[in-house]
């Protein structure tokens, strides 16, 4: 089995604010848990499913109760590691749909991955959200169909769309975007 080939971003300046689709979280969450959760899991699944068979064997052979007891934990064990990751799925899609239709701005020098959350200046003044900065001399990069998934040391991972690489960023654009967001604010506060 050939070996796949290390990913890295390309270098660009800048881009002009972008948003992530929800579907993009799905798919790169679960890139991301095949990567770093799910070997685990399926690595201790099996440990406990030996496990459950020996606690059989040893049952049938002397009949005690409580093999058939430590039978059931082994058990509880294994579905418990099957549905823990289903579980985190559900509740991250949960948790960012409200994220959807927040804006970023990403920049890349080839060692550093950065990204900033769009804000106007009354939302900075009140409650600034810092820059996310990834070293990309330790961060794990997929290329996925539409986006590339930056994992930071198997904690934290970050959804860049292609898309957004080829949109470099004016004070133009981010004006409009601004204003765009303002006016979508205000047609709420009307309702």
């Amino acid at each position: 089995m050939q070996k796949k080939q290390p990913v890295t971003l390309p270098v660009f300046d800048e881009t002009a604010p972008y948003t992530i689709a929800l579907n993009y979280y799905r798919d790169g969450f679960l890139a991301f848990q095949k990567k770093f959760v799910m070997k685990r899991n399926y690595i201790t699944m099996i440990a406990f499913f030996i496990l459950m068979i020996v606690m059989v064997i040893s049952a049938v052979q002397t009949g005690m109760q409580m093999y058939y007891l430590l039978l059931l934990v082994c058990l509880a064990c294994i579905f418990i590691l099957w549905y823990n990751p289903r579980k985190q799925r559900r509740m991250v899609i949960n948790a960012v749909q409200d994220l959807e239709d927040e804006r970023y701005t990403a920049s890349c020098n080839g060692k550093c991955l950065r990204i900033q959350t769009v804000q106007t200046e009354e939302e900075r003044e009140k409650d600034p959200i810092p820059e996310s900065r990834i070293d990309l001399d330790t961060a794990w990069v997929e290329d996925m169909d539409e986006f590339f998934l930056v994992c930071d040391v198997k904690t934290m991972f970050y959804i860049l769309p292609k898309t957004a690489l080829h949109m470099p960023f004016s004070s133009e654009t981010l004006i409009g975007a601004d204003e765009d967001k303002n006016e979508n604010t205000e047609s709420i506060d009307e309702n």
